[in-house]
């Protein structure tokens, strides 16, 4: 009780590192997060020796390094991406284990996961360092006309490669950078044909973009944990795709309306 209000907190696994605590969170949804960070830790504490070989610069890594080196420091990009192999291997879509018996299963389980899990994803992040270097450079080489248009794809592109891109980009929606990415290309090749659609479309998305930027920030001061929202991104993602890159092709159908259907279900939640 305070104040003579009953208060609910619920009990969580927090992350200290080398160990973990308990804590109690406001939410259900944020216990949970804070929880399946610790679950991860605990497993990392049991596979350690498993991990070495991810953690000391696969084969490849050094030139893949070399592409992103404008978006993100070497060391920070491959800490990043073992962070993500083992959110993947270790837990991925499995229930959080809530019992000794269940997190010893769950060891097993990613030990037995993490070398196909480890190999996908260096694989995915050697396809992404590919275009985002190819991006780099037609949008350097862009004429000064189209000076407008440039920032905004610099603007798109840095918001889907970052430091900590591969953690914060959900693993079902990694391989799917590579045709953002061209997508961007796509846009600039084609933006000079008809620049007052070009315009058009940039100036709604963005406004759907700064929408979806508030609700983020807004989230993450309250520390509330939102699903519909990183959903509502992508699509936005999808809808840039099929407004400047239609070729590339959608993997959900798209448009402005289901946007803002989404967007309304979203305020309404």
């Amino acid at each position: 009780m305070r104040e003579g209000r009953r208060v609910t907190g619920y009990p969580a696994l927090v992350d200290q590192g080398d160990s973990v605590a308990l804590k109690l969170y406001d939410t259900r949804e944020a216990a949970d997060a804070a929880t399946r960070e610790a679950v991860i830790r605990l497993i990392r504490l049991q596979l350690k020796d498993a991990l070495r070989n991810w953690e000391r610069e696969p084969a490849g890594f050094v030139a893949t390094a070399l592409q992103l080196k404008s978006a993100v420091p070497a060391d920070a990009l491959l800490a990043d991406t073992v962070r993500a192999i083992q959110a993947r291997a270790f837990l991925g879509d499995d229930p959080l284990p809530r019992s000794e018996h269940a997190f010893a299963e769950q060891v097993k389980r990613a030990r037995a996961r993490l070398p196909a899990v480890a190999e996908g994803a260096f694989r995915m992040l050697r396809v992404i360092a590919d275009e985002y270097h190819v991006t780099g450079q037609v949008l350097a080489a862009a004429p000064p006309a189209r000076g407008r248009v440039v920032a905004e794809l610099k603007e798109q592109r840095n918001a889907l490669v970052f430091p900590g891109f591969m953690v914060a980009t959900p693993w079902g929606q990694l391989a799917h950078l590579p045709r953002y990415l061209q997508a961007l290309q796509r846009r600039l090749a084609k933006c000079a044909a008809d620049p007052a659609r070009d315009a058009k479309h940039g100036a709604s998305v963005a406004q759907l973009w700064e929408r979806f930027r508030a609700r983020e920030a807004a989230n993450r001061a309250a520390k509330r944990v939102e699903p519909a929202l990183e959903a509502f991104r992508w699509q936005l993602e999808e809808l840039r795709v099929s407004l400047f890159a239609q070729e590339l092709r959608t993997t959900v159908p798209v448009s402005y309306k289901r946007l803002e259907k989404a967007w309304t279900e979203l305020s309404r939640g």
